[in-house]
């Protein structure tokens, strides 16, 4: 017996010897996105063996690099995942030879249907931020621009009302649909279900122009079928009306995608204009004050774009669009009706100011893409657009009905453009050059009649070319940028020319997953704006003549940004630190000359601004109630030639958004845009809007209210002029209104991912001077 479990210990004994030293190894390997070939950081990785059951697992690092340990010698599994990339499955022998296995993963259309992503996915790379929407988001949002008001993105702004996207400290921001160029209403009429990702740019290179962001939707496209989507959203209130419509189609056959959308926009109202304004005379001063009147203020838009798209996936994509816009200004913001007492006087006159006008402006937008071998990719965009504007201003004072001042302004402005640009691509593994080159040019015929009769004709060219590499060292990432720069203006025989150089450069670090920090600096020049160039007078009262000037130069901005963000959990936040400093840039001037103050715009000294904004976001409870809260402060230096002005403004944006089953609600608290320029400065008191709602799966009903808690709303103007200072408010005592919003959303057939266009280029500048009084 003794003996017999002795055999039995030795046999245990050696069993057991014989698995503790089996040969062991490591598993190492690096995964890329088989597009770009650039890391795919957090990609789970899964080791089973060859009958499926699973040993073990881990996730890659920013640089994509994983290693599995310890395991024994022998033939397994390895399973790739990760969102928005198609799971791989490959078969692995591992033995003593610990080789790097280098693994490609393919971006895939995911049906979020199938998968259900708990929280925003936040990728951060060098040149912009990756962000997938949770399920939740997805599911209560009631067309594409809500997914980005819930997603709360740091310095953007979601218009409650109007659904306009906006950055804080009036930057500029593009929008775009897989790279497309999308004006807001385009954006709203996605259906949120199509939306794989949103592609944050908030620090843009070169190719996107001046822009200072671009948000850009990177959706599902279908097969087959058709989608019809629209928003009826409209305000009632005390001599208060807006509205806010939008109806969308889209059919999808084959290779083939045609799309339709019109919106139309009013917005109609009583404002009171109020002034406080001296003249300051050689020998004299005379102090006007203006007591106003309700007046209308009635403004229509009307746009629509026709659009068609051809694409074989990976070869090469097609897209041809027509865009019209047609903006109807009844009754101008600026109209108003007062009473003016006059510090000189014991007359009191009567004021009349009514502008009207209207602009119609059709464009054709043709986009090429080719993706060539060894990651290479051509895009060629060209951009025809016509503006044709219409302007009517009629100003009076009168005393016991006797004109003392009439003035009338009759402008008819026409302008051509023309933008050509084409880009190349190249792709080094995780590291990339760009180069491209663009021109516009364009032509302008304005006709002024009335109390002023010229005509005018602008000619403008400007053309540049670019170069761009950007790639990453261990948790480095580095870009720098060299832009050559024409810029070409005539008028009247007066000719302007200007080369220059744009250089810019950015430098990030990610010492882990959950935290960031970037440095850029950048160097660009700004033309003069065509109105400001009108070789044109234009009297606004009886005092005061708007002037252009021909001999403005264009001017560069020195722009430093300094950003760190954190996202972990529940919490995350982002600072940004801006500093612009601005050489000689076109402000306003004021003067006297012949009993007239000329108000007219010059190269100045310098104009600087620093900002602040900090960006807080809290998860409070699961998906369900999500708290943005982003307050941001501007100081502003502004040196003139004969003057010198310091300002300090604050801005607050809370964002609070609760969905539950089918409930929604949702607080917007924004500042509208504040800033100081010159000697003008303008800001307007916060806004307040709350709504709630009903979610079904293809119709959303919403009810609400703006501006509960004011009674009086204001907007104030104020200009520091040492010969001419102004100060003016403009306000109304019916700014609350109720809200209702009923949505729609019919989407059907197959889907697959689209592909990108990647250029933007638009003309909105009409180059019309106006006469009105700010």
């Amino acid at each position: 017996m003794k003996q017999k479990f002795i055999t039995i210990l030795l046999a245990i004994l050696t069993f057991t010897t014989s698995n503790i030293f089996a040969q062991q190894t490591n598993i190492k390997g690096k995964v890329f996105d088989s597009g770009d070939e650039t890391p795919i950081a957090f990609a789970n990785i899964a080791l089973s063996r060859q009958d499926s059951s699973f040993v073990t697992g881990t996730t890659s690092n920013l640089d994509g690099v994983f290693e599995i340990k310890e395991i024994t010698q022998g033939n397994y599994i390895l399973t790739l995942s990760y969102i928005g990339y198609e799971t791989k499955c490959i078969s692995i022998t591992a033995n003593e030879v610990e080789d790097t296995i280098r693994i490609l993963l393919n971006q895939s259309a995911i049906n979020l249907d199938e998968i259900t992503i708990q929280a925003s996915a936040v990728i951060q790379k060098e040149d912009r931020k990756i962000i997938l929407p949770t399920q939740e988001q997805i599911k209560m949002a009631s067309d594409g621009t809500d997914v980005i008001r819930k997603m709360q993105l740091p310095r953007i702004m979601v218009d409650p009302t109007s659904g306009e996207i906006s950055m804080s400290g009036n930057g500029n921001i593009q929008l775009r649909i897989n790279g497309v160029l999308a004006t807001s209403g385009e954006i709203a009429s996605i259906p949120p279900a199509d939306i794989l990702r949103i592609e944050y740019h908030d620090d843009p290179g070169a190719r996107y122009g001046n822009a200072d962001a671009v948000i850009d939707y990177i959706t599902r496209r279908k097969e087959s079928g058709i989608n019809i989507n629209g928003v009826a959203f409209n305000g009632i209130g005390n001599k208060r009306l807006s509205a806010d419509n939008r109806l969308s189609i889209k059919y999808n056959y084959g290779k083939s995608e045609f799309s339709a959308n019109a919106m139309f926009v009013q917005r109609k109202q009583n404002w009171t204009r109020e002034y406080d304004e001296k003249l300051i005379f050689p020998d004299n001063e005379i102090h006007r004050l203006e007591i106003g009147e309700p007046t209308l203020f009635n403004k229509k838009v009307f746009s629509t774009n026709l659009n068609y798209s051809l694409q074989e996936k990976d070869k090469y994509f097609f897209n041809a669009q027509f865009r019209f816009t047609c903006n109807d200004f009844p009754n101008g913001f600026e109209d108003r009706k007062s009473k003016l007492y006059l510090s000189n006087s014991d007359t009191v006159l009567s004021i009349f100011d009514h502008t009207k006008e209207k602009t119609n402006s059709p464009a054709i937008d043709l986009y090429f893409q080719r993706n060539l071998k060894n990651n290479q990719q051509l895009i060629f965009n060209a951009v025809g657009t016509y503006i044709s504007t219409n302007s009517t201003r009629v100003y009076h004072e009168k005393e016991d009905n006797m004109f003392e001042t009439d003035i009338l302004s009759i402008i008819d402005g026409e302008k051509y453009s023309i933008i050509a640009e084409g880009i190349y691509e190249k792709k080094f593994g995780p590291a990339k050059l760009t180069s491209g080159i663009k021109h516009l040019e364009s032509n302008t015929s304005n006709q002024y009649r009335g109390t002023t009769v010229d005509d005018i004709s602008m000619r403008q060219s400007e053309s540049s070319i670019f170069a761009e590499f950007q790639g990453k060292i261990k948790k480095f990432g580095y870009m720098l940028n060299l832009t050559g720069v024409r810029l070409y203006y005539t008028q009247n025989d007066i000719k302007t020319e200007k080369y220059a150089l744009q250089p810019s450069a950015r430098l990030t670090f990610e010492p882990n997953e959950n935290l960031y920090f970037r440095y850029r600096i950048n160097l660009r020049n700004n033309p003069p704006s065509l109105s400001a160039m009108n070789n044109v007078e234009q009297a606004v009262d009886s005092w005061v003549v708007i002037r252009g000037n021909q001999n403005l130069k264009p001017y560069p901005t020195l722009n430093q940004n300094f950003t760190v963000g954190y996202n972990k959990g529940i919490f995350s936040v982002d600072f940004l630190l801006t500093y612009d400093y601005e050489f000689n840039p076109i402000m306003e001037s004021v003067f006297y000359e012949d009993g007239k103050f000329i108000r007219t715009y010059e190269n100045q000294k310098s104009f600087q601004n620093i900002s602040s904004e900090i960006s807080f976001k809290f998860k409070i409870w699961k998906n369900h109630l999500n708290l943005s809260v982003a307050p941001r402060i501007n100081h502003y230096i502004s040196t003139g030639n004969e003057y010198e002005h310091t300002y300090t403004m604050s801005e607050l944006r809370v964002n609070l958004d609760f969905t539950y089953k089918n409930w929604l609600a949702n607080f917007t608290t924004i500042t509208p845009p504040r800033f100081m320029y010159g000697e003008q400065m303008t800001k307007s008191d916060q806004m307040y809007t709350i709504m709630a709602g009903y979610k079904l799966s293809d119709w959303t009903f919403m009810i609400g209210v703006m501006n509960p808690f004011t009674k009086e709303y204001t907007t104030e103007n104020k200009s520091w002029s040492a010969l001419n200072p102004v100060d003016s408010k403009i306000h109304t005592d019916h700014n609350k209104s109720f809200l209702v919003k009923i949505s729609f959303n019919l989407n059907y057939g197959k889907q697959y991912r689209s592909e990108r266009k990647q250029l933007n280029n638009t003309d909105t500048d009409s180059g019309i001077m106006q006469g009105v009084k700010k």
